[in-house]
């Protein structure tokens, strides 16, 4: 009779515990929603699932809806997830969704991954390609939803630094019906002015880090970031312009245009009129930034969406010609400053405008051990 009560006991306490482990206590009330697409604009105001699986509407994979906590913290359970994040930045005016994955395996040191998304803002999909490698690696992704209607190009690709951008009189090209290229004059590129750096996007990510590391529980000091394409714009740029005492690596993937250390031009092309000293340009080139390019993607690439101007086009007219230019270029400048350069620059063979790819090289550089060795000879 006591054992078999004290089976029941262990029985129901494992039972408990797995179900913990897993964090599935929300599971039962959880929905699934269409990701933005052209029939749907906001995944807050759309028709909701109860089970996971496509949309019967346009076939994407459904995500789970955005959950709100009661309490002010957030919760983080194993697997797939997402939370709310409210930042500090003095022009935010509404949470941000972060989609995450915790891996199974997950511990106090596991390490800590900030994934930046493309111009689709499909911060799911990028959480979705560092699943199995979060497994893999034993690293909890989170990736951030900046949409479009809250943040425009200037606002995501330039990282908020100016107050906008107005492109006038622009012509596209086209392949298969969609856009793939915006020619613009230089002229017709209408900048904004510089804006305050406590509204720059780069503020939002050490506090994400911050989060994380309370509600999951984490003895981690510092977190590793990747941005793919639009992404790795923005990534560049914090490696430039950014403030953060706990990034650890930065890769920038695939990136379309690139922003010079150069206090001659104007933002986006140069730094000139930011507040900036030559210290702390000399620092930027210590930081651990990792330019990573794919090998097709070149001129030919007509995978995502590339701006060109006669100014831009003179770093190249694709984005691995861009990469190499700005990385050459940002070499000279660490020269004549007689500063060090750690930079580093990482051709993927075989690769065009891929994340899902990118994303594994990725992985190898920063959580497999795996050393650049296709350096396109700089």
């Amino acid at each position: 009779m006591f054992k078999n009560i004290l089976s029941l006991i262990i029985a129901a306490v494992l039972t408990l515990n797995a179900h913990y482990s897993l964090g599935d206590e929300d599971f039962p009330s959880r929905k699934y929603v269409c990701p933005p697409c052209k029939h749907v604009h906001s995944i807050f105001e759309t028709k909701e699932y109860q089970e996971a699986g496509k949309c019967p509407v346009c076939g994407m994979n459904l995500i789970e809806k955005p959950f709100f906590e009661k309490d002010e913290l957030p919760t983080i359970h194993a697997g797939s997830g997402s939370f709310q994040f409210k930042s500090k930045r003095s022009n935010a005016t509404t949470p941000i969704t972060v989609f995450y994955h915790k891996p199974t395996t997950y511990s106090p040191n596991s390490k800590i991954l900030l994934v930046i998304p493309g111009a689709g803002r499909n911060a799911w999909s990028y959480r979705d390609n560092w699943a199995a490698l979060a497994e893999k690696h034993n690293v909890l992704v989170v990736s951030p939803f900046y949409p479009e209607k809250d943040y425009s190009y200037s606002a995501y690709h330039l990282a908020g630094v100016v107050a906008g951008i107005e492109f006038k009189n622009y012509t596209v090209s086209k392949v298969d019906g969609r856009v793939n290229k915006y020619h613009v004059a230089d002229t017709d590129v209408i900048t904004g002015a510089i804006t305050p750096n406590d509204t720059w996007l780069f503020q939002d990510f050490d506090e994400i880090f911050d989060l994380v590391v309370s509600v999951a529980h984490s003895d981690r000091q510092s977190y590793d970031i990747f941005g793919h394409s639009a992404g790795g714009q923005i990534l560049h740029r914090f490696a430039i312009l950014g403030y953060s005492t706990k990034v650890d690596r930065i890769i920038a993937a695939n990136s379309g245009s690139y922003t010079l250390p150069h206090l001659e031009s104007e933002y986006p092309l140069g730094i000139k009129g930011i507040e900036i000293e030559s210290k702390s340009l000399k620092e930027m080139f210590s930081r651990k930034l990792t330019l990573l390019v794919g090998e097709l993607d070149n001129a030919e690439e007509h995978r995502g969406t590339l701006l060109h101007t006669p100014a831009l086009d003179k770093q190249g007219l694709g984005r691995l010609s861009r990469g190499r230019s700005f990385y050459a270029e940002s070499m000279s400048v660490a020269k004549a400053m007689g500063g060090d350069f750690e930079w580093d620059f990482c051709m993927v063979e075989g690769v065009g405008h891929e994340r899902k790819k990118m994303a594994v090289a990725a992985a190898k550089l920063l959580y497999g051990g795996e050393l650049c060795t296709a350096k396109m000879g700089i």
